[in-house]
């Protein structure tokens, strides 16, 4: 079951349902529930770190995000894969092996979050100056 990153929240965050139907007013509330997602803890440099690699283990993604508790981790796998942006692949060897890759739609989602993180980085050199 994948979590409505794209569907509208019942309230709405930007005040879009109070605007008149002629009113040019742009609705930012498909973006909550994406929001709420990548921006749990840990939850973007996952996708990067995933997104850098086809498939990356557990084992690998637990070296890599040293700082993160294996519990930690496996939680926030789980979200982003019941929202749709990653996926899990078991086999079954001896000993079980995992391995996660992103989606189409997590692809897309990254290639994104490089044009705000340019944003974020251009905005900071500017109050820098």
């Amino acid at each position: 079951m994948n979590l409505p990153i794209s569907s509208l929240p019942k309230e709405n965050a930007c005040g879009c349902a109070d605007a008149k139907p002629n009113d040019a007013v742009e609705c930012m509330c498909p973006a909550t529930g994406l929001v709420q997602i990548v921006g749990r803890k840990y939850a973007l440099r996952l996708l990067t770190v995933i997104g850098e690699r086809e498939n990356i283990r557990f084992n690998d993604l637990k070296i890599t995000m040293d700082d993160m508790s294996s519990s930690t981790l496996t939680i926030r796998l789980a979200e982003l894969e019941r929202a749709g942006l990653i996926d899990r692949q078991t086999f079954s060897e001896t000993p079980p092996r995992v391995e996660y890759a992103l989606t189409i739609e997590g692809r897309k989602l990254r290639q994104s979050l490089f044009a705000l993180s340019k944003y974020a980085s251009q905005k900071s050199e500017a109050s820098n100056h």
